[in-house]
């Protein structure tokens, strides 16, 4: 791990700044998302249901940088597996996929090279805060990924992916709001 974090250090002084500029936005609600140019929840549900069709459970509307994203739990018919499939929703066209699997997955067990309490030691160290959920996700681009739910000190939720192979921080982002539940 001290070589992966080594690797990592680039990375998290660039992620440093991201509480601060979170911090500016983290009043976003619902009245400022009603402003914004987006596809209706509707077109994105309907793409995300077109790529693995099933029966959505939960959906979470969050920043990725300046874009807003849906991200729908789907349980998929054919497999019963729950995959995390993402929308552009300026544009409803899917950017990712992600399956959702158990720390014994062999996919992951294969690719992850650090533990969860490492990744997730190391995203609280980036954001600061809670962990209320978190889950391992294997990409249909061949990577394992840890994603936490953070509540902030700042008072807002960051959903961090840290690559369950480098330990760096893959992406950052705040959740706006949140309909349904996780899996039990």
């Amino acid at each position: 791990m001290k070589n992966t974090m080594l690797k990592a250090i680039p990375a998290a002084i660039a992620m440093t700044m991201a509480p601060a500029a979170f911090a500016d936005h983290d009043n976003y609600d619902l009245d400022d998302v009603r402003d914004w140019n987006i596809v209706k929840i509707e077109t994105c549900l309907d793409a995300a249901l077109d790529t693995i069709p099933g029966n959505a459970r939960k959906v979470e509307l969050k920043m990725e940088g300046d874009d807003p994203v849906y991200e729908f739990d789907i349980e998929a018919e054919a497999d019963g597996n729950t995959y995390n499939v993402e929308c552009n929703a300026e544009e409803g066209f899917i950017t990712e996929i992600e399956r959702e699997v158990a720390a014994d997955d062999p996919t992951f067990k294969k690719l992850a090279k650090i533990s969860q309490a490492e990744a997730q030691d190391f995203a609280l160290s980036i954001h600061p805060g809670e962990v209320v959920a978190s889950e391992m996700e294997v990409g249909f681009d061949g990577d394992a990924t840890y994603e936490f739910d953070i509540q902030s000190v700042h008072g807002y939720e960051v959903k961090v992916d840290v690559d369950a192979t480098t330990g760096e921080i893959e992406e950052a982002n705040i959740e706006l709001y949140e309909i349904g539940m996780e899996k039990e």
